[in-house]
């Protein structure tokens, strides 16, 4: 069913864009804890009246700081978030405001992970066969489309 396979098709789209969102994380040194990338996950998710679907990503909150940064001059972040980072880092106890007051006057460089995992999974082979078979589906409608109004007498083929 042509509908059964849009939802395949997110469900193999998902799982293989929350694994490269991982993989880039880690590559950017930025999970210090584990809890971001133990967030990722996805969910296929029918619309409207079940005629279609949507494909949600699901993180922790603060992947949009991880990947978009923070601008310097920003407000501080929170400084329980900076006390759990500097214990798991093992770092000296009280240094969280020091480090706070940095990230507020710096900044913090964006590290662009969502669109290079994005780049990742549409450049592999599985995605461009779920591409194909996207494809074929789409045609499939259009071709049942145009049958239904030929032989409505709404079209001609010539």
């Amino acid at each position: 069913m042509p509908k059964d396979l849009l939802k395949k098709a997110l469900e193999v789209f998902g799982k293989d864009y929350i694994e490269a969102l991982g993989k880039e994380l880690a590559k950017a040194g930025k999970d210090a804890s584990g809890n971001l990338k133990r967030s990722l996950d996805y969910k296929v998710k029918a619309t409207g009246f079940g005629t279609s679907y949507t494909l949600q990503i699901l993180a922790e909150d603060y992947l949009k700081y991880v990947d978009e940064g923070r601008r310097a001059g920003a407000k501080a972040p929170p400084i329980q978030a900076i006390k759990d980072w500097v214990q798991i880092k093992g770092l000296p106890e009280g240094i969280e405001f020091a480090i706070a007051k940095s990230i507020s006057k710096k900044g913090i460089k964006k590290t662009e992970v969502i669109a290079k995992a994005l780049k990742k999974v549409q450049t592999d082979a599985s995605f461009r066969k779920l591409e194909d078979g996207v494809s074929d589906w789409v045609d499939d409608i259009i071709t049942d489309k145009l049958i239904g109004l030929s032989k409505n007498k709404n079209i001609t083929f010539k």
